[in-house]
């Protein structure tokens, strides 16, 4: 990690705006490229393979770190039993020989004690916002390790649940409870209809899962996060983070996350609707068109986990948690929707039938051009 590399990610950026024929190009590209699609569906491949990518976190400091900082520095780089979290660490003595390449750096945060950390994604990753930047306490080590939700989500996964849709609300309770009803509906009604691949026995002979067709189930559920909860404070700036005007809107949105801790994008406000979720549905659901990780869509979040021992045979699923914690104990429970024989068998049939196209030639391309899309017209 070098000052400049660091520094330079300090100011948000909007991404540049593409055009549709070069979505459209890129889409066909990766089209022609998923028909090597193997038979584990994106959110069990993503569980079993997908390392996170580490957070970076610098630590100033002047002189010899006192006893209790150091502590702090351990426990975010610490290893126990496989669980740890995704971050890294790197601590700048500004009395030290490499203090002065570093001083730029050190004033842009305007820092009024020490020791002093700051906290962003991978650079690989793009973002170019920081996570956090402030003191250096037990307090913040806590919330950047771990959170209530995401405690909620390892338990969901580790009981068998393919992905957790996680809403984090507007704080304008209507709009939430409209959101809230029209996720858990459609989620519902997914868990339904959706159906995963059969696996290949080559694959399973490659390793590319660890578990039986007759053991890979699929299960969303939905988990509410509020932005006033303090304890949730860098998970929801974490989440936000996906995209980077995300942080200016006051809607609420859902992101489905998967994996050892990969959101996969965010659905916003009216976006919330039966055909965007659908679509994420699907991706998660079908085939897992593009083994690497980072030429799928998606953003590594932090967490502390061992994600090995969440990967085994999933545990009982009467066991896993229904809702979280966090959901208004007013809002009731979700009102289900009456569909009528014809309409179910015709919802059930075009969901089939998209899902065995993507079956077929993988859904990534799809789910690529459409997220495009909707990015390209809400930036329009």
């Amino acid at each position: 990690m070098t000052p400049k590399r660091f520094a330079a990610k300090q100011v948000g950026m909007r991404p540049a705006r593409y055009s549709v024929f070069l979505i459209i190009l890129f889409a066909a590209f990766s089209f022609a490229d998923s028909v090597r699609a193997c038979s584990v569906p994106v959110f069990r491949y993503a569980l079993e393979h997908w390392t996170p990518d580490a957070y970076e976190a610098l630590v100033f400091h002047r002189g010899e770190l006192d006893a209790d900082s150091q502590a702090l520095i351990k426990r975010l780089t610490r290893e126990e039993s496989g669980t740890r979290a995704n971050v890294s660490v790197m601590t700048i003595d500004l009395a030290g020989d490499q203090a002065a390449k570093w001083q730029p750096v050190w004033k842009s945060f305007k820092a009024d004690k020490l020791p002093w950390i700051a906290v962003r994604p991978a650079p690989r990753t793009g973002i170019t916002t920081l996570l956090t930047s402030e003191a250096l306490t037990e307090g913040l080590v806590d919330h950047l390790l771990d959170s209530p939700a995401r405690r909620d989500y390892r338990a969901r996964l580790a009981a068998g649940d393919s992905a957790v849709w996680i809403l984090v609300e507007s704080g304008n309770a209507e709009a939430d409870n409209a959101a809230a009803t029209a996720l858990d509906q459609r989620i519902n009604y997914l868990n339904s209809v959706l159906k995963v691949p059969e696996l290949s026995d080559e694959d399973v002979a490659n390793g590319l899962v660890s578990i039986s067709s007759d053991d890979l189930k699929l299960q969303f559920s939905t988990l509410r996060v509020s932005r006033a909860d303090a304890a949730e404070r860098l998970f929801v700036k974490m989440l936000l983070g996906v995209e980077s005007d995300l942080g200016e809107l006051n809607d609420p949105m859902v992101f489905p996350v998967f994996g050892q801790g990969r959101a996969l994008y965010a659905l916003v406000g009216a976006g919330i609707n039966d055909e965007t979720i659908d679509m994420a549905g699907i991706f998660l659901s079908g085939k897992c068109s593009c083994e690497v990780k980072e030429e799928n869509p998606g953003l590594d979040l932090l967490m502390t986990a061992n994600w090995k021992q969440i990967s085994k045979l999933p545990g009982k699923r009467d066991q896993r948690p229904a809702q979280s914690d966090s959901k208004p104990q007013n809002s009731g429970a979700p009102e289900m929707v009456k569909i009528s024989a014809v309409e179910s068998e015709e919802l059930e049939d075009e969901v089939g039938e998209v899902q065995g196209t993507g079956r077929r030639f993988g859904i990534v391309p799809f789910i690529l051009l459409f997220a495009s899309l909707v990015f390209v017209f809400r930036k329009a």
